[in-house]
This record gives structure tokens, sequence and C-alpha cells, in this order.
């Protein structure tokens, strides 16, 4: 659109949607629509119609998906965006594609899951009769617009006791019509409840940290949806202020732009329109709701507060003007976003780094802009769960927040983690004396208490260990410290015995963590190896994989797309058999050198192993990422995107299959139907593992003895040998099964009586 035009229209506009929103005597139908190859001025053009911009989703520079109002979407058509409508009508879409959900560990409501307000106050009653030791009595903070409770409560050993530890403040429901970022909170409520004494990462935060929930910042606007759509899919996002727009969902004041750090910076972020879902009221702090938690936060001492949020799988720091914080703050941001993103790959970043908008008003800005407080807001569940997922979503959808919410907890306070081991080599032989890197970080928000001790146990006595504990200086909040110990592998050990060490860091009253280092003694065998000069050779591939020369050593390499980006719609393997038994050895590792550039969060390349009876299962290795949910990715499973920045090499530990054992291994690539790119590289793919077997026991019961003669001799004489088991049956080590075999092994018999 040209830029004078949009000016020209602009104030028509704000006069036209109010016009729209006044008039209208029915509640508004909320659609899903798509905007083909978004400007900044069509995105200045939403904006300023009061269309929010916090959970648009789609892909830069083709499309993007957002909601609005069927009056909205007739206005921009008629501005002469190119769009789609996705989605006629979303709240009976919500109800109509909603799934029951027929577990009942965790209670749910009767709104697609999600409690109505007398529900989530009935549940809080349940809670604290049953768990009235460690949960407090309700804390009444004020009263809404129209009169309702806004209420918190403390979860702690001494609930009602002002006691001298880290607090923290989780809120919800600041859009009514974000229903997870309330129950997300009780589901971890009960989760702790459960674990107290049950636990120890639990018990230790409930004994160690103040932690405060407020679940419902906006009642009224819950309720509101509640009364037009009692079975869920309510659309209704502000509060129930009279902003004299009628009765329905474009009343009311957008409490999420109405806070005072950066209120009213511009029309695109916020709306001065009344009647628009992003008002911003009269003044920074001009609702009783925001005036409630700004106040609850002022009157506590808070290390750091997440205001959640739905939906979008991201967590998302200040600033939303779309700065960045000062150092070393912006650090700690995205290292304790990271981690929080650990087990779920919620994408971390500011709101422009995230879903390319910018906001003013907002909470977040407000905690750390004005309070200093380390903030985030979560935004729980994927585009495709939007703001009320089947009920069958609404369980996975709160677990998937339980470690990010007690990580947050953790770093509140005091927290000692072992960050990284490093080894100068790569494999240890018996008698070797080895030096390891071991670097621990303070990740908290408070400093250490006191020195730090760093507790080292051998695992078995394949190793020698010096000394069974390292005291480290005390460690200033977010600080590491890096310790270098000797050890030595025994004499004793054997090639492929597993050995290494346990360590565990902690202060005087930090989390007592333990973490595992284990690793194979010797040098591994190759069970194969292609470096792909000779060509394809043992793989077989579906679609565009082929051979390549960008490459990482020699002159090819393989590829999804060898010669050019990768098409859309794809969803292609390349796969390769196993011929060695797998089972006859430990400690088998995948490595191979890979080279990306993939779609971030859309595109996917997984590597997996194929387990008789069992099917594909993905593997991770030590640079895959979770799944987003999101176009061409699956939820929470293993695999790359983005970039790689260079040729890496990658690790895959197949110990991680738990006992079973794969035939078959592959690449598996899916893209989306919008956008791609160059495509992920493979080079020197190798398999290697450690022996552990006899050669010469064919019957596998540990003892060489004339039944496993026989066996032998009459598998030779048969020749029906499963190539599967020639580890054991070709005793001189060349390929074949034959009499020099029956000879050697009864040579070892000879020698073993």
């Amino acid at each position: 659109m040209d830029r004078k035009k949009f000016l020209a229209r602009y104030v028509f506009n704000l006069f036209l949607i109010v016009c729209l929103s006044i008039t209208k005597g029915e509640q508004a139908i909320y659609q899903s629509i798509r905007i083909f190859y978004p400007s900044i001025d069509n995105i200045e053009l939403i904006g300023s119609i009061g269309i929010p911009l916090d959970h648009i989703s789609g892909k830069k520079e083709y499309y993007m998906d957002i909601v609005a109002t069927s009056s909205q979407t007739s206005y921009l058509k008629e501005m002469g965006l190119h769009l789609e409508v996705l989605i006629e009508d979303m709240s009976k879409y919500f109800q109509e594609r909603s799934i029951p959900e027929f577990q009942r560990d965790f209670p749910l409501g009767s709104m697609q899951g999600n409690y109505t307000w007398d529900e989530l106050n009935t549940r809080f009653d349940e809670l604290r009769e049953i768990y009235g030791n460690i949960i407090s009595e309700k804390v009444i903070l004020g009263q809404s617009v129209e009169g309702r409770d806004i209420w918190a409560f403390k979860l702690s050993d001494n609930p009602n006791i002002d006691e001298d530890e880290p607090e923290l403040l989780y809120t919800g429901l600041t859009h009514a019509r974000e229903p997870l970022s309330m129950m997300n909170l009780i589901y971890f409520v009960q989760k702790l409840c459960e674990g107290y004494n049950v636990n120890e990462e639990m018990t230790y935060l409930v004994n160690n940290r103040e932690l405060w929930f407020l679940p419902v910042v906006n009642p009224d606007g819950y309720v509101f949806n509640e009364s037009y759509q009692p079975n869920g899919g309510g659309m209704h996002r502000k509060n129930r202020l009279n902003t004299d727009c009628g009765d329905n969902t474009e009343r009311g004041v957008d409490l999420n732009r109405n806070y005072g750090y950066g209120w009213g910076t511009n029309n695109t972020g916020s709306s001065p329109n009344p009647c628009s879902d992003t008002y911003r009221g009269t003044s920074a702090f001009s609702e009783p709701e925001t005036q409630i938690v700004k106040d609850f936060i002022d009157n506590r001492s808070f290390m750091n507060v997440l205001h959640y949020h739905s939906y979008g799988n991201y967590y998302i720091h200040p600033f939303g003007l779309g700065n960045l914080p000062e150092e070393p703050d912006l650090t700690t941001f995205r290292e304790i976003g990271k981690q929080m993103a650990r087990e779920n790959s919620f994408v971390v970043g500011t709101g422009q780094e995230t879903v390319g908008y910018t906001v003013n008003g907002d909470a977040v800005d407000w905690t750390y802009g004005n309070q200093g407080l380390i903030t985030y807001t979560p935004e729980v569940g994927t585009s495709n769960d939007s703001f009320w997922p089947s009920e069958n979503r609404v369980i996975p959808l709160c677990a998937n927040q339980v470690s990010a919410n007690s990580i947050f907890a953790f770093v509140s306070g005091n927290d000692i983690i072992l960050k990284r081991v490093e080894f100068p080599d790569r494999f240890f032989d018996p008698g070797d004396s080895v030096n390891v890197s071991i670097q621990i970080q303070n990740r908290g928000l408070l400093d250490s208490d006191g020195f730090i001790t760093v507790g080292i146990t051998q695992l078995n006595s394949f190793i020698e260990l010096p000394i069974d504990s390292i005291l480290v200086s005390p460690l200033g909040s977010r600080d590491e410290d890096t310790i270098s110990l000797n050890f030595l592998i025994s004499n004793d050990a054997y090639i492929g015995a597993e050995s290494g060490f346990i360590i565990s860091a902690y202060d005087q009253s930090s989390f007592l963590r333990y973490d595992t280092v284990s690793f194979f003694i010797g040098h591994p065998e190759s069970l194969f190896f292609d470096d792909f000069e000779g060509g394809l050779g043992e793989w077989y591939f579906e679609g565009n994989w082929g051979l390549s020369n960008f490459s990482y050593s020699g002159n090819w390499a393989i590829g999804n797309s060898p010669n050019e980006n990768y098409d859309n719609n794809q969803n292609t393997q390349i796969v390769l058999e196993v011929y060695s038994n797998l089972l006859f050895f430990s400690g088998v590792t995948v490595s191979y050198k890979a080279n990306w550039e993939i779609e971030l969060y859309d595109d996917f390349i997984q590597f997996q192993a194929y387990v008789p009876n069992e099917g594909w299962i993905n593997l991770y290795g030590e640079h895959t990422a979770l799944g987003s949910g999101q176009q061409g990715q699956p939820w929470n499973l293993p695999g790359y995107h983005g970039y790689s920045d260079g040729w890496v090499e990658e690790t895959i530990f197949i110990k991680q299959l738990n006992g079973l054992i794969p035939t078959k291994f592959r690449f598996n690539f899916i893209s989306d139907n919008y956008g791609n790119a160059d495509g992920f590289f493979i080079d020197d793919f190798g398999i290697s593992g450690y022996p552990n077997f006899v050669p010469g026991d064919v019957n596998m019961d540990s003892y060489l003895d004339i039944f496993d003669l026989i066996k032998l001799a009459d598998t030779v004489q048969s020749d029906s040998l499963d190539q599967n088991l020639v580890y054991l049956y070709d005793i001189d080590s060349n390929g074949i099964v034959n009499i020099f075999d029956i000879i050697n092994l009864i040579n070892q018999i000879m020698d073993y009586q």
C-alpha cells in the first residue's frame, strides 16, 4: 500500500472501527486470517485498527496469521490487503475441534478442561484443605472493575509467615481468553504439593523459596467469556471497564498495555481507540487490576516474575519496544530462558526477536524496566493450540511448563550447577593420566552462601581419583569458576569398560545436585564408516538426497538437496542398513560431521533409529533441538533446524535406546509449504563400539566349552549362519566361518581348560 494513502486513511480507519464496534448489537465474531506478503505499512495498519500483534504467527516475507473480528477482516479487504480467512468463527471452531480428556489425576474444568471462575475458587479451597501446611490462605489484594476479589497465595513450608527466603511471583489470566496461563499454574501448584517430602527438588523449593501465585489478574473478563461461551471459546481479551463501546467484547482496557514503562509510546504497540482489543486506557495504571499488580510487586521483595500468557511457545523478555537490555542482564535473560526451554524448546527473545512485533505498556517491561526484576512472558501452546486448546491438550501443555517453572524458582536464590565438563582427549587407555576441566556456575540471582564444595566420587575401580572434593571460593550471582582435575585410568581396566565419576556442587544452602560423567575406556572398534568418496554405497534414499561437493573432507558429502535449495512440502529420507549386530557391542556411538541451513522453527531434520517391533525412534545429539510443534516440526521431538554456523561434529549415544538394538538408521527431512533454504549436509558418518563378546562363545553362556564346539561344527556343516552372528562364530576374524574357526575354537577351549 502507498504510504501516503495509509497516512491519509489513518484517522478514518480509527473512526470506522469505533463506529463498527459501537453499532454492533451482537458479540463480535473472531476469525483467523492470513495476510499474504505483509509489508511494514500493512503491519502498521493492522496494529492501528487495534488488532493485537502479540499472537501472530506465519512465515516472514510470505504471510502472517492474525486474529481479527469479522468487521476488521472486511475493513482490511477494503484497504486492499491480500488475505484469506482460515477460520470463520474461532469460538465455534474451538468447541467443535475439542476432544475430551478422561485422565483425572489432575481435575479439569467445564470449559474445555479449563476452570470457570467458581471452579477455580473451589479448586483452590480443595488444595488448601489437603495441603494447608504449605499453602497459605487467600490474600485479597483488591477488587476488579466489577468488584471481584483479585487474590494471591503463597506456597512455602511456613506459608503464613514472612520468611527470609527468596520470593518469586507467577501471574496468569491478564488476557481473559488465555486460560492456559492460569491452568498451568494450578497444575504446577498441585505437582509441588504432591512432591513435597517425596521429590527432592519439589521439597527443596517448598522449604527454601516463597512461591507466590496470582492466578487471575482479570477475573471480570474471564467471567464475561464464561457468560457468553459457557463451554469455552470466549474471545474477550480486556477487562470490563465501560469504555462506551457497548457491553460486548469491544468493551474494556487491555491490561497488558496499561503498565507504566513505555506506556502509549506509539499507536501500533497499543491503541488509543477505546473499542480496540489493544486499548491502553486513559493513563498508565488507570485500571484497578494493573494497580493491584503494581502495588503487590512494590510491596514485596520478589527476585523474579513470570507473567503467563498463551499462546506461541515463547519465553519473551524485555523490551517490548524492540531495544535490548544492557549487559550483563541480556546474557542473564538469554541463559535463563534457554535453560527454561531445555525440555520444551520454547523460543527465547524479545517480542521483536520472537514473533516480530513491538508493544508498549506491558507488564514485563515495567517489571524489569522499573523494578529491575528478571521477568518473562511465557506464551503457552502452539499456534495450532491457540487460545482455547482441545481439552485433551490441557494437561500436556500444563505438564510442559513444570520443568521451566521449577528452574525459574531455583534461580530466584543461590543455585549451584555443573555447567560443563571437558576432556582434552576423546579416548583413554589403561594406565593413562587424564586431565578434566570442570566448570561450575552459580546460576542463581543471589550470591552463593559461602564457599562451594565440588564433590567427586568415582563410579568404580577402573579409575583412581586423587581427592573426593574440592573447595571453591564463593561465587557471586551468575558467576562461574573452572577447576582442573587429574586422575588415572587403572591398569586393571579392560578395553570397553565403562567408568566415570559423579559430581556434586553445592554451598551451605543450595540444592544438592548429582551429575554423572561417564566414558568408555580404550579406543572403540569401527563398525561402519562412510566418507562418501565412493558414492552412496550402503545408503538408499527417497526424494532429492544425493552427493554434494560441499564437503567437510575429501570431495563429497551427502545432502537433502545437494545442488540447490530444498523444495517445499518435502518428506524425504536417506536410510542405512546396519549389518553389524549391535547387540554384541557396548558404548555404541554414531558420529558424523553436519552442516545445515534449515528454515527456523518450521522445517526439520530428524536422526532416527529403527528397532524391530518398535519402529522409528528419534535420537538426541549434542546439537539437536526440540521441535516447536509448528509447521513441519513435530512437537517436543529432537532434530535440527536453523543454522549450524559451519561444520559441527555430532555424537549420538545409542544407550539412550535403553537396551533396544537398532537395525537401521535414517535422516528424515520435513518441510512446510512456504520458504526453504540450503539444506542439510552430512560427511564422515561412522558407527563405533566396544566388543562385549568372546569369539567362539556361540551359545552365549560366558564359557568356552564342548557345547560351543558342537554348535559351531553344526553351523559350519549346515552353512546356515545368520549374518548377524558372524562376530561370535568367526574366531579368526577373517569374515568367513569355516573349518579353521573350528580348529581355533578347539585350541581356545584347550587353553581355557
